[in-house]
Protein backbone atom coordinates (compact mmCIF):
# COMPACT_ATOMS: atom_id res chain seq x y z
CA UNK A 1 0.00 0.00 0.00
CA UNK A 2 2.94 2.26 0.71
CA UNK A 3 4.29 2.21 -2.77
CA UNK A 4 1.22 2.77 -4.13
CA UNK A 5 0.56 5.85 -2.04
CA UNK A 6 4.13 6.92 -3.01
CA UNK A 7 3.33 6.11 -6.90
CA UNK A 8 -0.34 8.14 -6.64
CA UNK A 9 1.99 11.30 -5.06
CA UNK A 10 4.12 11.54 -7.61
CA UNK A 11 1.80 10.98 -10.27
CA UNK A 12 -1.01 12.89 -8.95
CA UNK A 13 -0.07 16.48 -10.72
CA UNK A 14 -1.01 14.73 -13.88
CA UNK A 15 -3.95 13.17 -12.58
CA UNK A 16 -6.49 16.45 -12.69
CA UNK A 17 -5.83 17.10 -16.44
CA UNK A 18 -6.15 14.11 -17.71
CA UNK A 19 -8.66 12.20 -15.80
CA UNK A 20 -12.28 12.88 -15.35
CA UNK A 21 -13.20 11.25 -11.70
CA UNK A 22 -16.50 11.26 -9.95
CA UNK A 23 -17.16 12.52 -7.06
CA UNK A 24 -16.44 9.06 -4.53
CA UNK A 25 -13.09 8.45 -6.68
CA UNK A 26 -11.63 12.20 -5.76
CA UNK A 27 -12.95 11.47 -2.39
CA UNK A 28 -10.76 8.25 -1.93
CA UNK A 29 -7.34 10.05 -3.82
CA UNK A 30 -8.33 12.64 -0.53
CA UNK A 31 -7.72 10.41 1.87
CA UNK A 32 -4.32 9.93 0.91
CA UNK A 33 -4.08 13.17 1.01
CA UNK A 34 -4.27 14.15 -2.48
CA UNK A 35 -6.18 16.59 -3.85
CA UNK A 36 -7.83 15.90 -7.34
CA UNK A 37 -9.92 18.75 -9.14
CA UNK A 38 -11.95 16.94 -11.46
CA UNK A 39 -12.77 18.25 -14.98
CA UNK A 40 -16.29 19.69 -15.76
CA UNK A 41 -17.81 17.91 -18.87
CA UNK A 42 -20.83 19.43 -20.67
CA UNK A 43 -23.54 17.49 -21.78
CA UNK A 44 -25.52 18.95 -24.84
CA UNK A 45 -29.28 17.40 -24.66
CA UNK A 46 -30.75 17.23 -28.37
CA UNK A 47 -33.71 15.97 -29.36
CA UNK A 48 -34.12 13.61 -32.19
CA UNK A 49 -37.08 12.76 -33.74
CA UNK A 50 -38.03 10.07 -36.82
CA UNK A 51 -38.90 11.78 -39.83
CA UNK A 52 -41.36 10.30 -42.35
CA UNK A 53 -40.61 9.16 -45.71
CA UNK A 54 -43.34 11.33 -48.36
CA UNK A 55 -46.51 9.77 -49.36
CA UNK A 56 -46.12 6.50 -51.19
CA UNK A 57 -42.43 5.97 -50.05
CA UNK A 58 -41.72 3.24 -47.16
CA UNK A 59 -38.61 4.40 -44.64
CA UNK A 60 -36.40 1.34 -43.47
CA UNK A 61 -34.68 2.40 -40.29
CA UNK A 62 -31.13 0.73 -39.18
CA UNK A 63 -28.77 -0.26 -36.94
CA UNK A 64 -26.07 -2.23 -36.03
CA UNK A 65 -23.71 -2.56 -33.14
CA UNK A 66 -20.96 -4.73 -31.33
CA UNK A 67 -19.59 -5.12 -27.75
CA UNK A 68 -16.10 -4.33 -28.50
CA UNK A 69 -14.62 -3.86 -32.08
CA UNK A 70 -14.87 -7.38 -32.92
CA UNK A 71 -17.20 -8.51 -30.12
CA UNK A 72 -20.63 -9.98 -29.77
CA UNK A 73 -22.73 -7.72 -32.10
CA UNK A 74 -26.57 -7.68 -33.47
CA UNK A 75 -28.78 -5.48 -36.00
CA UNK A 76 -32.22 -4.64 -36.25
CA UNK A 77 -34.49 -2.02 -37.79
CA UNK A 78 -37.91 -1.42 -38.39
CA UNK A 79 -39.60 -0.28 -41.63
CA UNK A 80 -42.71 2.42 -41.50
CA UNK A 81 -44.79 4.25 -44.05
CA UNK A 82 -45.07 7.99 -44.52
CA UNK A 83 -48.15 7.87 -41.51
CA UNK A 84 -45.67 6.33 -39.36
CA UNK A 85 -47.82 2.79 -39.52
CA UNK A 86 -45.36 0.13 -39.24
CA UNK A 87 -44.80 -3.05 -41.25
CA UNK A 88 -42.36 -4.85 -40.04
CA UNK A 89 -39.36 -4.87 -37.25
CA UNK A 90 -36.74 -7.06 -37.11
CA UNK A 91 -33.76 -7.66 -34.95
CA UNK A 92 -30.64 -10.61 -35.25
CA UNK A 93 -27.48 -11.61 -33.42
CA UNK A 94 -24.79 -11.27 -35.92
CA UNK A 95 -22.22 -13.59 -33.65
CA UNK A 96 -18.47 -11.89 -33.33
CA UNK A 97 -18.42 -9.20 -35.83
CA UNK A 98 -17.04 -5.36 -36.00
CA UNK A 99 -19.55 -2.33 -35.83
CA UNK A 100 -19.68 -1.59 -39.22
CA UNK A 101 -20.05 -5.24 -40.52
CA UNK A 102 -23.30 -5.66 -37.79
CA UNK A 103 -24.44 -2.22 -39.68
CA UNK A 104 -24.22 -3.98 -43.13
CA UNK A 105 -25.84 -7.03 -41.94
CA UNK A 106 -28.73 -5.41 -40.44
CA UNK A 107 -29.09 -3.17 -43.92
CA UNK A 108 -28.76 -6.40 -45.41
CA UNK A 109 -31.27 -8.03 -43.43
CA UNK A 110 -33.86 -4.63 -43.55
CA UNK A 111 -33.64 -5.08 -47.49
CA UNK A 112 -34.53 -8.49 -48.01
CA UNK A 113 -37.03 -8.12 -45.84
CA UNK A 114 -38.56 -5.57 -48.26
CA UNK A 115 -37.74 -7.79 -51.43
CA UNK A 116 -39.54 -10.47 -49.91
CA UNK A 117 -42.40 -8.51 -49.45
CA UNK A 118 -42.29 -6.95 -52.76
CA UNK A 119 -41.95 -3.16 -51.56
CA UNK A 120 -40.25 -1.03 -53.52
CA UNK A 121 -39.49 3.35 -53.07
CA UNK A 122 -37.21 2.44 -49.68
CA UNK A 123 -35.67 5.65 -47.78
CA UNK A 124 -32.99 3.88 -46.42
CA UNK A 125 -31.52 5.67 -43.03
CA UNK A 126 -28.47 4.59 -41.31
CA UNK A 127 -25.81 6.05 -38.66
CA UNK A 128 -22.89 4.92 -40.53
CA UNK A 129 -21.24 7.72 -42.10
CA UNK A 130 -18.54 4.52 -43.75
CA UNK A 131 -21.74 2.66 -45.12
CA UNK A 132 -23.65 5.64 -46.41
CA UNK A 133 -20.63 6.98 -48.16
CA UNK A 134 -20.42 2.97 -49.61
CA UNK A 135 -23.99 3.07 -50.74
CA UNK A 136 -24.05 6.47 -52.12
CA UNK A 137 -20.82 6.08 -54.23
CA UNK A 138 -22.35 2.36 -55.48
CA UNK A 139 -18.71 1.22 -53.95
CA UNK A 140 -17.39 -1.54 -51.47
CA UNK A 141 -13.57 -0.83 -51.36
CA UNK A 142 -13.84 -2.92 -47.75
CA UNK A 143 -13.25 -6.43 -48.65
CA UNK A 144 -15.53 -7.74 -45.39
CA UNK A 145 -18.15 -6.34 -46.84
CA UNK A 146 -18.34 -7.28 -50.32
CA UNK A 147 -20.42 -10.52 -49.84
CA UNK A 148 -22.70 -8.49 -47.59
Amino acid sequence: MRHVTQWLRSTHSLVPNKTKCSRSVCEAFGLWRLHIIPTQTRTTIRSVRWTPPRAGQWKLNVDGASQGNSGPSGGGGILRDSTGCILFAFSNFYNIRTNTVAEAMAIRDGLLLCEEQNIINIVLESDSKVLVDMLRADSCPHWRLKNI
